[in-house]
């Protein structure tokens, strides 16, 4: 019986051990074999820490109740001089380091000293100072982050609200143009079901006329034909009744569906409606400012660009010898005869039959318009730094990272850039649309027929000021067209 209840003792006794090993987190007892169980405190003396069974033995002896026992240390060495590995008791003012008992007999012998309980305690109004700062600090930080989801709370319900309003809008344009297109259909549907019952009733009648005739017809045949004289001349006047044409109804059919003023003003709609098929989003980007914006732009018609258009002049200063500059310096042609201008100035082409405009441009949205004969040749932009000395072919237009064209003549149509050539088609006209949007990063061609057509897009984030420039062929000029108000 005694056995069994020594058993059953150490059974609890292993059971209540069990529960308290050491687990992921917990210090370990550095005194258990095997599994080590969760230490209780750590003795500043011996720089051990103990599980309570371990400590109470500690605790017991004489000689080892002296030593200074703390709360669990998990690294124990943090708190060992690392030069005379003895505890840090004693705290120097004068380094503001903490320091063992060997350190204040040596090195800090002549410093202000003092034990480490000292000196928390004369710290601990810091500390509880610091400490409600972090506090107030930290109730700014939740505040300022309550306020950032309220923001964000109205960001979003101020986007709902703007799309919802922009779908009704877009709705009902959309149910407006539907309406209109159900009336004009059903206006254009009981014009051609009038005209064609007139129609019907019209072709009933004469098909009825047609076979009076047809019988009148046979008939006159078998009267001609009988050999009864007196039946002939009885029957005949019968036979020779008028036929009544002055009674017959006049074939007036209305071909045209819809009335002038009605077919004027479906004529102006779908020219709006094609201008709102050239409307694009285009990003504009501001200098140090992130995501700067949209705006909603017409690129694809003339109309939409020619408000961005801006006057350029021809600079002689740069022109190639060969080049011949008039109307004002908009105009320059290839005419060798003529040798005479700026060959020797130093911003001149001396090779290539190249010419730079005057004008500068940068940090906006800039349309102009070229018109171009004979052989044709190179219309762009360039960096002030393209090379202009010598016969280097990276001194050409489009042939270096420093410009942007499209090469133009009447057989081939291509741009280029840094040396790499991209072919778009035979173009359909000889006058062409450049636009440049500097700060959004584009460069875009056109061709200008009744209507406009995008030939090319660069996509460039430009670093410097852009110059117009132009290269012409033999027997070629160029010339930058005028663009007044009126034009639109």
């Amino acid at each position: 019986m005694e056995e069994q209840v020594e058993n059953l003792e150490e059974m609890d006794a292993d059971a209540t051990l069990s529960q308290s090993y050491a687990g992921p987190g917990d210090v370990f007892c550095d005194v258990c074999p095997g599994k080590r169980r969760k230490a209780s405190k750590t003795c500043l003396t011996c720089m051990v820490s103990y599980c309570k069974t371990h400590l109470q033995h500690h605790q017991e002896s004489e000689a080892l109740m002296r030593h200074k026992l703390e709360e669990l240390t998990e690294n124990t060495e943090e708190k060992l001089c690392k030069e005379h590995q003895e505890f840090l008791e004693l705290f120097c003012r004068t380094d503001d380091i903490c320091i063992c008992l060997v350190c204040a007999t040596t090195e800090h012998k002549s410093h202000d000293t003092v034990t480490s309980s000292e000196e928390r305690h004369g710290r601990q109004s810091q500390l509880d100072s610091k400490k409600d700062e972090v506090k107030k600090k930290i109730e700014e930080k939740e505040k300022k982050l309550e306020e950032m989801k309220e923001a964000v709370k109205r960001i979003e319900e101020s986007a709902h609200r703007e799309i919802q309003k922009h779908q009704e809008t877009f709705k009902s344009v959309l149910e407006s143009i539907e309406r209109l297109k159900s009336e004009i259909t059903k206006l254009i549907k009981d014009h051609e079901q009038r005209e064609v019952r007139k129609a019907e009733e019209l072709i009933e009648c004469l098909e009825k006329e047609i076979e009076d005739l047809q019988r009148k017809e046979s008939e006159l045949v078998k009267l001609s034909q009988t050999e009864d004289h007196i039946h002939v001349l009885r029957k005949f006047p019968l036979l020779c009744v008028p036929f009544g044409d002055g009674d017959a109804p006049e074939i007036k059919i209305n071909e045209d569906l819809l009335p002038e003023t009605l077919r004027t003003s479906l004529s102006d709609l779908n020219k709006l409606l094609e201008e709102m098929n050239g409307w694009e989003f285009v990003k504009t980007n501001v200098a140090g400012v992130q995501n700067s914006g949209h705006i909603l732009q017409n690129l694809r018609t003339r109309n939409g660009l020619l408000k961005f258009s801006c006057q350029l002049t021809l600079d002689p200063n740069t022109a190639h010898g060969c080049l011949y500059l008039s109307e004002v310096n908009r105009k320059l042609t290839y005419e060798k005869s003529k040798n005479i201008q700026h060959v020797s100035h130093p911003d001149g082409f001396n090779f290539w039959s190249q010419i730079l405009c005057k004008d500068s441009l940068s940090g906006t949205r800039c349309y102009w318009e070229v018109e171009w004969s004979g052989d044709g040749g190179k219309i762009g932009v360039t960096y002030k730094g393209i090379g202009r000395k010598g016969k280097n072919e990276e001194f050409f237009l489009g042939c270096n990272d420093k410009s942007w064209c499209l090469v133009c003549s009447n057989s081939q149509c291509y741009v280029s850039h840094n040396g790499k050539n991209i072919t778009i088609c035979t173009l359909p006209s000889n006058k062409i649309g450049i636009y440049l949007d500097y700060s959004g990063g584009s460069l875009s061609f056109y061709s200008i027929t009744n209507k406009m057509s995008l030939l090319y897009k660069f996509t460039v984030s430009f670093t410097e000021p852009l110059y117009p420039g132009f290269w012409v062929g033999r027997n070629a000029s160029m010339k930058i067209c005028q663009l007044n108000p009126s034009d639109q």
